[in-house]
């Protein structure tokens, strides 16, 4: 009897280790937010799942107008993360037409999905999310303005503290369209 009690346990023992796999790989953890103004989380958008590879064309990576003249963002992809920064003219009473670099905190691409997150600076940080698709039909090349268009959410956050992001925070949201500067 007894060496029939081993083999069911030794068969049994691969089921078992295989039942205890499946149930750990059948749900992902999602993070949500807890602000209703902020950025959505992934089960509410249509993007591609965490870590898939981008499948953006490899020449949109580069230069945008940002919201005014000689305003922009510089988007670049470095080992699947995307890097850059947004340069504006500064408009309080203390950086009125000032020059004023927002680094990129965090940034992914997720398929044809692209997200960003800057630094705050002088009491503003900056989200994006949304995706790069083809421009105007007049943008011929690459070498033309408008050729690609950044197309998505960009959310301003204004931090109550002013110098760090904060959950007590106020958020400006909107649909933008931001196309790629010519060579």
């Amino acid at each position: 009897m007894r060496p029939q009690m081993q083999r069911t346990a030794i068969i049994g023992l691969p089921l078992l280790l295989a039942l205890t796999v499946a149930a750990q790989q059948a749900s992902q953890p999602l993070l949500r937010s807890r602000r209703s103004g902020s950025a959505p989380n992934r089960s509410q958008s249509n993007a591609s799942p965490p870590g898939a590879p981008s499948t953006l064309p490899a020449d949109v990576w580069g230069t945008y107008h940002f919201d005014h003249l000689n305003e922009s963002i510089e988007l670049d992809l470095e080992h699947g993360k995307v890097t850059g920064y947004i340069t504006r003219l500064g408009d309080s009473e203390t950086d009125s037409n000032t020059p004023l670099t927002y680094f990129f905190d965090k940034g992914a691409v997720h398929g044809r999905h692209i997200e960003f997150q800057t630094r705050v600076l002088h009491g503003i940080w900056y989200a994006f999310y949304g995706t790069i698709v083809r421009g105007d039909a007049e943008a011929q090349t690459r070498d033309n303005d408008g050729y690609y268009v950044l197309h998505g959410t960009l959310y301003t956050h204004h931090p109550a503290t002013g110098d760090e992001k904060s959950a007590d925070e106020t958020v400006e949201m909107r649909a933008v369209d931001f196309k790629s500067m010519g060579s």
